[in-house]
């Protein structure tokens, strides 16, 4: 993450800033460790709740992203991934696919045959991460040259462009004035979804204090009400996977005060009361857990 500020030229004046992208970056490599250590899931459960509660959803991503690879290089007769999310909470599903988009682009394999296996509702959190990752270590060619994956089309360029835009919270280091040209740039069709990503991986990462986070607001203009609903989301997500914090709260409270829309308000957002549809995976991802 370091080296990703330093290429794209971000003056990180808060020397927070990094320390606590790599405390986040940190539990997912645990979360990837321990599951390449031992993908059986007993053992693998054992070893993920050794691990600080305040980085269990990050680990989960490490675990979907270490035990899709082994599928992926040493496949066997059954999923690993599946095998390890039987009987799991649809909270834990969610981060753990996420995960698994995060290892296609890592080792660089196509989306297109996890998409065709899955109910379309569990390929959107691959999608996701997938847009995440390509943000991440391909920024160049997906946020600056503001590429879309040949292999996705309707809405699941949407659900990219989320994960897009949560990586760009990371990889412009929180410099608002950096992240509101950066999304700018991109066309108004794709804006929304991409403020909505922002706001989550503020949310759920934070890494700023109070005025950088009214900053965004102020900064997202006429979309602050997705950028709100995105720190409402993994306000929701870090309370259904048992481990709020803080900050993810304080900024859901803070984005949601200056929106001043009840839709941005966490108890407002359904559960699981209704099959969702294709418009519902950056406003209401909770639909999707139980």
């Amino acid at each position: 993450m370091k080296a990703n500020l330093i290429e794209r030229k971000v003056a990180v004046r808060n020397a927070r800033v990094p320390q606590r992208f790599g405390h986040v970056a940190e539990g997912m490599w645990q979360g990837y460790h321990a599951a390449i250590a031992d993908e059986e899931p007993e053992a693998l459960v054992a070893r993920l709740n050794a691990i600080e509660s305040e980085l269990f959803g990050f680990a989960l991503e490490g675990v979907g992203m270490g035990l899709a690879e082994l599928d992926a290089l040493k496949p066997k007769k059954q999923n690993r991934v599946q095998a390890f999310l039987e009987g799991a909470r649809t909270a834990y599903q969610t981060m753990v696919y996420l995960g698994v988009g995060l290892m296609l682009v890592r080792r660089e394999l196509p989306i297109k045959p996890y998409l065709t296996q899955l109910n379309p509702i569990r390929s959107w959190p691959i999608i996701d991460g997938y847009g995440f990752n390509h943000g991440i270590y391909r920024w160049r060619e997906y946020i600056d040259g503001q590429a879309i994956p040949e292999q996705l089309v309707g809405y699941a360029c949407r659900v990219f462009d989320q994960g897009l835009g949560r990586s760009i919270w990371l990889v412009d280091g929180t410099d608002v004035t950096r992240i509101s040209v950066t999304v700018g740039a991109f066309s108004s069709i794709r804006q929304a979804d991409i403020w909505g990503g922002v706001g989550y991986a503020c949310s759920s990462i934070c890494g700023a204090e109070r005025g950088t986070i009214e900053a965004l607001g102020t900064a997202a203009g006429s979309y602050l009400s997705e950028l709100a609903k995105g720190a409402a989301c993994a306000a929701k997500f870090r309370k259904l996977l048992g481990n709020p914090a803080g900050y993810t709260e304080f900024v859901h409270e803070v984005l949601c005060e200056m929106a001043g829309d009840t839709e941005t308000n966490v108890r407002d957002i359904p559960n699981n009361e209704a099959e969702p549809n294709q418009q519902v995976w950056q406003h209401y991802r909770e639909v999707l857990l139980t």
